[in-house]
């Protein structure tokens, strides 16, 4: 009688009991397997935030690095320049945009493409009077000196000059409506650093060997000035 009450009564309650004890001890295993892997991933996810960090911040050494590099550079090749120092290469070498450019096609020049010749810079804007009619004088000069003598306005980006307004000077469609056959820089931001001046027009004679050889006005705007520049084997003016 005791054995058919056990089996029939107790022994299933038992079971049942044990069944819950397994089925907590699953549940629990597995929450545990589930906060092992939890832990894995957050240390891995730690692991990865911290090497991500460190190769920004690398990064960010590097960018500053080169930035303090350039800015060094850039200070250097932008240091105004004295009389009887040499244009940069650096500034040779770039390219330039230019409007109403007769001589060549393209809308850009390098300043290295005039080697061998004297170089005049004329800074000018559009609102000066006394720069462009001073434009027929440096035309006539360089027809003169063709072979010895190059001039190349300067349009500086200081002056808030627009492209259109420089072309239409250039051209003669706008006022004082002198049309030339010379061209300009625009938009210079560079060759002002180099040569910096607090009125208009400015001038700075680059010679044949690149260096710098007069910073002048509109006064020195004579042949004898182009003579006095070349060696004695170029005296001799290009006849018309």
């Amino acid at each position: 009688m005791l054995k058919i009450i056990f089996f029939k009564v107790l022994a299933p309650l038992c079971l049942k009991k044990s069944n819950k004890r397994d089925e907590k001890y699953k549940a629990e295993k597995l929450t545990g397997v589930y906060h092992l892997l939890l832990l894995a991933a957050l240390a891995k996810s730690e692991i990865r935030f911290h090497y991500l960090k460190r190769k920004g911040l690398e990064r960010a050494l590097m960018i500053l690095l080169f930035c303090f590099i350039a800015l060094q550079v850039q200070s250097q090749l932008l240091a105004p320049l004295k009389i009887g120092e040499k244009l940069p290469a650096a500034i040779l070498n770039m390219s330039f945009p230019v409007v109403g450019n007769v001589y060549q096609s393209g809308d850009s020049i390098k300043l290295s493409q005039y080697k061998g010749k004297i170089i005049l810079l004329d800074f000018w804007a559009t609102w000066c009077t006394n720069c462009i009619y001073k434009f027929p004088v440096l035309e006539e000069l360089q027809q003169k000196y063709r072979t010895d003598l190059v001039v190349v306005l300067v349009a500086t980006k200081r002056n808030k000059d627009t492209a259109e307004r420089i072309k239409g000077v250039i051209d003669g469609t706008k006022a004082p409506y002198r049309p030339s056959n010379l061209f300009t820089i625009y938009n210079d931001t560079l060759l002002y650093k180099l040569f910096p001046h607090s009125f208009l027009p400015h001038y700075a004679w680059i010679g044949i060997d690149g260096t710098l050889k007069l910073l002048s006005s509109m006064e020195m705007l004579t042949p004898a000035t182009i003579v006095a520049l070349l060696p004695k084997s170029s005296l001799t003016p290009q006849k018309p």
